[in-house]
């Protein structure tokens, strides 16, 4: 098993020992973020495919919408009709921390629906594509808020799992192995130490019988 490089004395041995309770803590807390990370992340998990589903039914009305327009006025008439339909949103992203990841709190202020083109070559279909387009601007932006929330959550679990790993299979072995040959060492050097005492005890005494 691999050591460290240390010089082998009591001062490195509690030094060592410190340390290590600190890895084992920081050990602790990890596996803690972890548990935490994992339930956030399945409960946006399932938010998400609720939103996405939402989202994926608030998208096919309006491409419906969209494909009677064109039927009805023609490709080139809905593009012209597109380019002046300005909903005037206001977007606004913050952020909060949650187990030290910045996650998004995307907010969206949408005005009165009101269409921005004219009447010359738009009708009805127009006006319903416009429409549930402008109702799903709220799903879209919770959309991408739980989705960019998951993609920094995932990332922070990963470098969370590898540091997990670090710590279990390196540093953590590595201090134990290096603490125990520590303690096998001085208690080897204590037992020689005795020995070498009570011989040397031993020779004193046996020096002062023969004197007498």
């Amino acid at each position: 098993m691999e050591r460290l490089p240390l010089s082998t004395n009591k001062s490195n041995l509690l030094r060592l020992k410190e340390e290590l309770t600190f890895a084992r803590d920081g050990l602790e807390l990890l596996d803690e973020k972890k548990e935490a990370l994992m339930a956030r992340i399945s409960s946006l998990s399932s938010k998400a495919e609720r939103v996405r589903a939402k989202m994926d039914g608030a998208m096919e009305e309006t491409y419906g919408h969209l494909r009677e327009a064109i039927l009805a006025h023609g490709r080139m008439d809905c593009e012209r009709a597109s380019l002046g339909a300005a909903m005037d949103e206001e977007i606004q992203v913050r952020e909060k921390s949650y187990m030290g990841v910045a996650l998004p709190l995307v907010t969206i202020r949408l005005p009165g629906f009101l269409p921005a083109y004219g009447f010359h070559g738009t009708g009805a279909c127009m006006d319903a594509a416009a429409k549930s387009l402008y109702r799903s601007l709220e799903t879209i932006a919770e959309l991408t808020e739980i989705e960019v929330g998951l993609f920094r959550l995932v990332a922070e679990i990963k470098k969370t799992i590898k540091r997990i790993n670090a710590l279990e299979n390196l540093y953590v072995p590595l201090y134990e192995s290096t603490i125990k040959h520590m303690e096998e060492s001085l208690e080897e050097k204590e037992r020689e130490f005795l020995f070498q005492l009570k011989r040397q005890k031993a020779r004193c005494e046996g020096g002062k019988h023969g004197a007498f």
